[in-house]
């Protein structure tokens, strides 16, 4: 028999003592505080009980792993409990001010501008609702009740060590997963970056949060240095590089390439200017430019006639080959949704064909000032406008659209003119709020105007007192055709504003040209789409399907440029065919663009297409390494190393 001083003796009852001492309510709060904690946090901004129960145990398992992360470091559970709670308080009250201010919440990406927005955040008004302020006090019973949770863990400084890295390494496993497209497939995690707002109330912040993460890396191209982009450009300066014929283009792949890079690419010889070349006179007028981006404006029919009981794009067709207008088809990167891509695409001559699928560049790779074509036009004079009758935070575009030299923004709180069809703003108001900020610009200055619509904005199904399907598709047996319907119903409502835009300005003093173009073709029914292919989805080839990502697009001045008709050509390709028509002098880098149009006149973050007509999917780039690598240098300079960005090659001289 043992003394009852014994050593065993006084360590059993120890346990005893402090199991006793620890009661029930407060192993209950230890086991449930990470849960509340969760709970509390989406309370902030939304009902976290409407969250699928697949997305609350998801965020129920980050709340454990982060507090089981915390035990084995400290060996202490209030520690453990108590820090994820003041964390998630902060995090849950930063978020609510961020959607406050911006209408969007907190994303990876925004890491990387914190340092701006502390400088600004003297400029906004905090104030403390009922719901937040009462939110926060239940935090703070919480935390002092997890105070009071007093369980350190046995034994010495290994276990700890082998608890850490097990956490860890399920912390690790668990952000892993959620960016597992199969398991987030088989989860049904809503992945839709335009409204982040509804994603995050429909996946819970932490699941969203680390969903998109991502999207936030993009590796350096083949070959990369800002000394070999600013070779490439150097070259593409001499201004006899953008009108070379295509012929001569070609003999300039075997030219010698820059010191010290030994990828793909294009060259172009350093050639002087020949003496007959004019400058651009910074003097000169230039000419208004008014581009629309229309929203879903597109002709199905370029995959197959069809029967339509009347022509929904009358006036827009009306224009093909007449005087002063340049046609043809832009292809885009996105399908039915995605709008800013395409949008980022013109008005950068960057692609998307670079970047990671599913990232949205306005929300993810756009936190400082990038020269674009606002930029350019704005050096050049040009008043730089951009309109959007909707809202100001769809996409960041109230924080892109400064960034990318826009000198002002219309969102449509600010338009004029207001008329809704489906709720939206109409095309002929956006057009009529156009030619209002047209008639109130500067006197003095060239007028640079950047629209993109709404009305004909997805969501083609239902019924409207204020809308009817006036136009009818056929040649589809027994299928509901109320979208097809719809949609063709809205485009020709915008050909109508279309047409009393351009009469306005042919009647205008002033030199002016009108671009307009379709950001992406939309979703309308299967059983449609499949009768004009004559086959189904299943059956299509890629490049049958390609036909999916091509829309149209009219260039008309009221003066005199040189037509073209049928012209081909991806979005990134169009603000360089603008510059063109407009008789501006353009920037290396579109002088680069320009000559690379003439071998690879299509290039999509889903196919490109070479001069010759050859098709390749995406998983055939590699076969076009010697065209593409060069251009990826460029971008990635362009769009990622700004700190080695020579803005003299994106911009005029």
């Amino acid at each position: 028999m043992k003394h009852p001083l014994s050593f065993d003796h006084i360590h059993k009852k120890t346990l005893v003592q402090r199991v006793r001492h620890f009661s029930y309510p407060r192993w209950l709060t230890a086991a449930l505080a990470p849960v509340l904690s969760y709970y509390l946090m989406e309370l902030i901004t939304h009902n976290p009980l409407e969250i699928p129960i697949q997305f609350q145990l998801l965020g129920w398992i980050f709340s454990y792993l982060l507090s089981g992360l915390l035990f084995f470091l400290s060996g202490r559970m209030n520690v453990a409990l108590v820090l994820p709670q003041i964390f998630m308080a902060i995090l849950g009250t930063a978020n609510y001010f961020v959607l406050s201010f911006r209408e969007s919440p907190i994303l990876p990406w925004d890491i990387a501008s914190a340092g701006t927005a502390l400088s600004v955040a003297d400029h906004f008004s905090f104030s403390f609702t009922p719901r937040l302020t009462a939110i926060l006090l239940a935090y703070i019973l919480l935390i002092l009740f997890c105070l009071k949770i007093r369980i350190r863990l046995a034994g010495g400084w290994r276990k700890r060590l082998i608890g850490t890295g097990a956490a860890a390494a399920m912390s690790a496993l668990y952000v892993l997963c959620l960016q597992n497209d199969a398991l987030m497939n088989a989860l049904n995690i809503y992945e839709m970056p335009f409204t982040q707002d509804y994603a995050y109330e429909q996946n819970g912040f932490f699941v969203s949060f680390l969903v998109n993460t991502k999207y936030l890396k993009v590796h350096e191209p083949s070959g990369y240095s800002p000394e070999t982009a600013d070779e490439l450009l150097e070259q593409a300066s001499s201004e006899h590089t953008a009108s070379r014929s295509a012929q001569n283009f070609s003999g300039s792949l075997n030219q010698s390439s820059p010191s010290g890079y030994t990828g793909g690419g294009i060259y172009f010889p350093e050639d002087p200017v020949s003496s007959d070349e004019k400058s651009v006179d910074e003097n000169q007028g230039h000419p208004n430019i008014i581009v629309i981006m229309n929203e879903a404006f597109s002709d199905l029919s370029v995959i197959e006639d069809f029967q339509v009981s009347e022509d929904y794009m009358p006036f827009f067709r009306s224009l093909y080959g007449t005087e002063n207008t340049i046609s043809g088809s832009v292809y885009v990167s996105v399908l039915g949704g995605n709008t800013a891509n395409t949008e980022f695409e013109f008005l950068t001559g960057d692609t998307m064909a670079f970047l990671p699928t599913g990232s949205i560049p306005y929300q993810q790779f756009i936190s400082g000032e990038l020269p674009a074509l606002p930029s350019i036009l704005q050096s050049y004079g040009y008043q730089t406008i951009a309109l959007h009758p909707y809202l100001s935070s769809g996409w960041r575009r109230n924080q892109v659209y400064p960034l990318l030299g826009f000198e002002s923004s219309l969102f449509s709180s600010d338009f004029l003119y207001k008329e809704r069809l489906r709720d939206y703003v109409t095309d002929d108001s956006a057009f009529k709020q156009i030619i209002q900020e047209y008639e109130t610009k500067e006197k003095d200055s060239p007028f640079f105007s950047f629209t993109v619509t709404m009305q004909n904005h997805g969501g083609y199904a239902q019924d409207w007192e204020d809308f009817e399907r006036n136009i009818t598709a056929e040649g589809t047996e027994d299928s509901d055709l109320s979208r097809i319907n719809a949609y063709l119903s809205l485009i020709k409502k915008t050909d109508d504003a279309f047409k009393d835009l351009i009469s306005y300005f042919e009647n205008c003093s002033e030199e002016t040209i009108i671009l307009m173009f379709g950001d992406h073709q939309p979703n309308v029914e299967t059983s449609f789409l499949e009768n004009l292919y004559g086959k189904s989805y299943e059956e299509m080839t890629e490049e049958e399907l390609a036909l999916r990502y091509q829309t149209p697009f009219i260039l008309w001045a009221n003066y005199d440029i040189e037509e073209e008709e049928g012209l081909e050509i991806s979005v990134n390709y169009l603000s360089s065919l603008l510059m063109d028509a407009a008789g501006l002098e353009k920037t290396a880098y579109q002088k680069y663009l320009s000559v690379l149009q003439k071998e690879l006149p299509v290039i999509t973050a889903n196919f490109c297409i070479d001069k010759d007509g050859n098709f390749y999917s995406a998983g055939e780039f590699d076969r076009l390494d010697e065209l593409l690598n060069g251009y990826e240098i460029i971008q990635y300079n362009h769009l990622f190393d700004s700190k080695n960005r020579n803005n003299s090659s994106y911009l005029p001289d």
